[in-house]
């Protein structure tokens, strides 16, 4: 582990787009000589938390894909800039591509992450491949009734670096009990530790809710299911059975909008809301085949 990456496989760089500096971190081949792949955050988290996926491309497919993970504005070693909507991320994700060479990818969305990803797809079909959504916000938005209950507490936590809060929050809402990170595993917990920390980089979280900005408005904010069935790429949800921060029928407001023959399903047993960390080689494999069918 370095200072920048938990993986030795995953590399970590630096770059100033035209509309912010922020990071991304690098696994695989270069995008010249690979097909792409763009991951996308969550919510109280970083880049860091797609590493075990990066790692796993790269022992499983290592001459493949090309895969690439961003920090948002706001999140990890970005400028922390205001999010106002959706596409104030999916531009700045669209300025990292364009200052990479990028030119098309498959674009991965986890959590709050689906909302960027999707508005770049939708608003910028020729630079997609594919849409991943992983345990992801649905395209008719987050219900207000669903609103996290604890921005408040885990803000001051964050002020405070209160670490031992902000673990509590952070585990029982992304991990199945009892799977990941193992209570008395030091290579788990050396992860998840690793992971925690992107959350005391946040440094305007929630956000100011009340002129709607924030990542939680954003998602509370974001309405774009009736241009879905415009799409003209393949599109994967892919979740857990066991996420504690999206129930079970919320996936169905995620399958409606899109065309049928262009929308798949894959749903991960024992997993919860980070599927791509708690199964991140099985997680690599369901990407590869959905790719490959493509």
């Amino acid at each position: 582990m370095t200072d920048d990456t938990f993986y030795e496989s995953v590399d970590f760089h630096r770059v100033k787009t035209s509309r912010l500096s922020t990071v991304y971190r690098h696994s695989g081949r270069d995008w010249q000589d690979a097909e792409s792949i763009v991951f996308i955050h969550g919510s109280l988290s970083s880049s860091r938390w797609w590493e075990p996926a990066l790692a796993s491309f790269q022992e499983l497919m290592p001459s493949k894909y090309a895969c690439y993970a961003p920090d948002l504005r706001s999140y990890g070693d970005a400028d922390p800039l205001p999010i106002r909507g959706m596409d104030s991320m999916s531009e700045d994700v669209l300025s990292v591509m364009d200052s990479i060479g990028i030119r098309q990818a498959h674009i991965v969305g986890w959590s709050m992450g689906g909302g960027p990803a999707t508005q770049l797809v939708l608003d910028h079909p020729d630079r997609a491949l594919s849409l991943t959504l992983v345990s992801s916000v649905a395209p008719s938005g987050l219900p207000v009734e669903q609103i996290p209950a604890k921005r408040e507490v885990v803000a001051q936590a964050i002020h405070r670096g209160d670490l031992e809060t902000l673990a509590r929050i952070v585990r029982a809402g992304n991990f199945r009990e009892g799977r990941f990170p193992l209570n008395g595993s030091p290579p788990a917990n050396a992860l998840f530790y690793y992971l925690l920390q992107s959350v005391l980089q946040m440094q305007n979280y929630p956000g100011d809710e009340n002129n709607n900005e924030g990542g939680t408005m954003a998602m509370v904010n974001f309405h774009v299911a009736e241009r879905c069935a415009a799409i003209r790429v393949p599109v994967l949800s892919l979740h857990g059975d066991h996420d504690a921060i999206i129930p079970n029928e919320y996936f169905v407001k995620i399958r409606q909008p899109w065309p049928p023959h262009l929308f798949h399903e894959v749903i991960f047993e024992g997993a919860a809301h980070t599927p791509h960390v708690e199964q991140p080689r099985r997680f690599a494999v369901a990407l590869d085949e959905f790719f490959s069918n493509i």
